[in-house]
Parts: structure tokens; C-alpha cells; sequence
């Protein structure tokens, strides 16, 4: 999904991005213990400010960071001009990459606006390298069900419906060959609900037991 005016507002203010560098950045990089140099694709770059603290935290070789709206790549070309970033237009539940193309894929609340949130899932699977780590930081059900929440259900764009739970997502990602180094769920001021996974595909997907 594209985002709408209002999420647009909300994703791209100079308090957003502040919590974003100075708290959830940080988060996600002590979580992840990702080393230098790694080839990283980021799904859902907007107008690349996460892209940017991708480059500051993680100190990768390459960033390759997509989005499903044109717009935004073009916002994020004309912000960040670094020859080891590419930005391009790319749905994440097709994405256009060989199979075990990235050392590590990054979410930054992205993934609970895609209606085939599994497919979604399928694909990170896919391209990520054996051993590679998927880092995510997103929102479940339970954010716009709960509380405040419900005002924000009226006046922001989600496929409520097909969202999941904390524990739905991580068990669809226990069932693609994903193992779960942490996971932890935020509740800031009682405003917003979100959680933080940090998993790793197997070197070898383990094979079902037979009694």
C-alpha cells in the first residue's frame, strides 16, 4: 500500500525522524550485532531518511532500498546521492533479486501495510542468505485495535483485516526457516504498540521429525 497524506506527515516529521536516530536506530543495532560491510536491502525506504541511518549505524558495503511508490524513490535519489545506495521502485512481495542476494534485510515499520504480509515474508526468505538476518521493527493488530489506537484506525490506511499478531508473525516466520535471536514489544506512553524481531535463516533448513 502507498501511504496517504496524513502517513505521509507522520513518517516524515522532524520528531519522527529523531526518535528514529536517537532511540529505534539504536535499538536495532545493538539488537542486531550486525558486523560492518554487509550487502543490506531495506524494504520500504520512503524518502530514504532510514536508509540514511542504515549507512551511519551499520556501516554497510551496499544498501539496495526499495519502495512501492515512485514519488518517494524520487524523493530518496534527490536526498541521498552515495554511489553504494541504489533506490529503485520494487513491491516487496515480488521483489526483482536473485535468491540469496543480501547478508541482512531491514524493516522499519513497513510490513503491516502489505495486505500478503506472508508472501512478503516468503520473499525476504528468499533472497536473504543462508545465515542472514532479517531485522524488523513493525506494528501488529493490536496497535489500532486497543485504545488510542482505534482513532488511529479511522484516519490512517491499513488492511486491518489481513494484519496479524505479534505471535502470528513470528511463528509464519518460525515456518519459513527463520530461528528467532530476540523479540521484544514496546508500548512508548501507551500511544503506540510495536514490537522488534531480529531473526536469522537457517544454514540449513531444519527437516521435519518422523516418529
Amino acid at each position: 500500500m502507498i501511504l496517504n497524506k496524513l502517513e505521509f506527515v507522520l513518517m516524515n516529521n522532524p520528531l519522527r525522524r529523531l526518535i528514529q536516530d536517537k532511540v529505534e536506530m539504536k535499538e536495532l543495532w545493538k539488537l542486531s550485532s550486525l558486523p560492518k560491510n554487509n550487502v543490506i536491502l531495506e524494504i520500504g525506504c520512503g524518502s530514504g531518511y532510514g536508509t540514511s541511518l542504515i549507512k551511519k549505524y551499520f556501516s554497510p558495503q551496499k544498501i539496495e532500498a526499495i519502495d512501492l511508490d515512485p514519488r518517494m524513490i524520487a524523493l530518496a535519489k534527490k536526498r541521498l546521492h552515495d554511489p553504494t545506495i541504489h533506490f529503485r521502485v520494487a513491491s516487496a512481495t515480488a521483489l526483482p533479486f536473485k535468491n540469496y542476494s543480501y547478508d541482512a534485510i531491514i524493516d522499519f515499520a513497513i510490513i503491516h501495510h502489505i495486505p500478503d504480509w506472508k508472501n512478503c515474508l516468503k520473499e525476504l526468505h528468499r533472497v536473504l542468505k543462508p545465515g542472514g538476518k532479517l531485522i524488523i521493527e513493525d506494528l501488529s493488530i493490536e496497535t489500532f485495535n486497543q485504545g488510542v489506537g482505534r482513532i488511529y484506525q479511522k484516519v490512517l490506511d491499513h488492511p486491518y483485516d489481513d494484519m496479524y499478531t505479534p505471535n502470528e508473525f513470528v511463528k509464519h516466520l518460525e515456518s519459513l526457516g527463520f530461528r528467532i535471536n530476540s523479540f521484544h514489544a514496546y508500548y512508548p506512553h501507551h500511544l503506540l504498540k510495536y514490537f522488534v524481531v531480529i531473526a536469522e535463516k537457517y544454514k540449513i533448513t531444519p527437516q521435519p521429525l518422523y516418529i
